[in-house]
């Protein structure tokens, strides 16, 4: 039997506008932690993360307090990353080996790597430069904190854990600014693996800033009229999901029309349409936590997670001879 690598990747957030982790202090996992080194005592959210309003061409420098709890020194790789809005809503960050392509360019650490002596921390700089071209608006990074030891258990089935912490930079280039949804398509599908109904909703945030929308469904079809709402988590601008609105009835095969809206987001947005739905599926067996949308806190609901098989933790997953890099979290 060949060897099989699982690559795990845990991380922990400090994330913006009231979804990043507890704002009263450092974001840490695995025995070592980051905060940052100044904040404001009138805005308590400066405590996990970094809110600045700088201007197009615009330069400012800061830094982040890294500690180790831990008995022995710890080396930590120091990396800048995007900003991404989950698949289910929420703001998630590209792993290292992911190319930037956002606001995580205009990050530049002062060190690729620190080493942090036991029981001890240490401080580690970054600067950020707007470029003369940003858009007016919000704009999300992080600076990432990862452990350079992968560790990996022994066995016919081998695990690799990465841990990193990242703390978010919320920058806003002033000028005027817009917030607003747009409602593309949507579809009824099949949570993967499962047969609990969903309706997909394609959405995009072609506003400046983060929002936080309600989506309201009514679909019309066998067996009458239904109806759910539920409030998604952050979506940053610019991005646009397939989320996965989880439905709390069962649906029987035929045709829906579907009356969608969001609010909360800007103007009032209307998608109408139609979808067909070619077998029955039931949510007989739907835990009530699936039709709910998750908590303040929260980045990325667990059930995603929980399908694939390691619920409350972000994985990547990889199985046969060649690895790939872990998944976003």
């Amino acid at each position: 039997m060949r060897l099989k690598t699982l690559s795990l990747l845990v991380t922990t957030c400090a994330v913006a506008s009231g979804v990043f982790a507890s704002a009263a202090g450092a974001a840490t996992i695995g025995g070592f932690g980051a905060r940052p080194a100044h904040f404001n005592p009138e805005h308590p959210a400066t405590r996990a993360y970094f809110i600045r309003s700088v201007p197009r061409g615009g330069v400012f420098a800061d830094s982040v307090i890294v500690t180790n709890s831990g008995n022995r020194p710890i080396t930590l790789r120091v990396y800048p990353v995007d900003g991404l809005t989950g698949a289910t809503s929420g703001v998630v960050y590209g792993n290292r080996q992911d190319k930037l392509h956002g606001a995580g360019l205009w990050v530049t650490p002062d060190t690729s790597t620190v080493t942090v002596p036991a029981n001890s921390q240490l401080t580690v700089g970054f600067t950020v430069r707007v470029p003369n071209g940003a858009s007016v608006g919000q704009h999300l990074a992080g600076l990432a904190l990862e452990d350079a030891r992968a560790g990996k258990s022994t066995g016919r089935f081998s695990v690799t854990e990465v841990l990193r912490t990242v703390v978010g930079i919320e920058m806003t280039v002033p000028g005027p600014s817009q917030m607003r949804l747009n409602l593309k398509s949507f579809s009824i599908a099949p949570i993967q693996g499962t047969t609990y109904p969903s309706v997909v909703v394609n959405l995009a945030n072609t506003g400046t800033t983060l929002c936080k929308p309600t989506l309201a469904v009514a679909l019309t079809g066998p067996g009458g009229e239904q109806h759910a709402t539920r409030r998604l988590d952050t979506v940053l601008p610019g991005s646009s999901i397939p989320y996965p609105f989880v439905w709390p009835h069962s649906l029987s095969a035929g045709s829906y029309a579907a009356n969608i809206t969001a609010t909360r987001c800007g103007p009032r947005q209307v998608l109408h349409g139609s979808a067909s739905l070619g077998a029955k599926l039931v949510n007989s067996t739907v835990p009530a936590s699936l039709t709910h949308a998750s908590g303040g806190g929260s980045t990325i609901p667990w059930w995603p997670i929980a399908l694939v098989g390691f619920g409350g933790i972000v994985v990547g997953t990889l199985f046969g001879r060649r690895r790939r890099g872990p998944s976003s979290a």
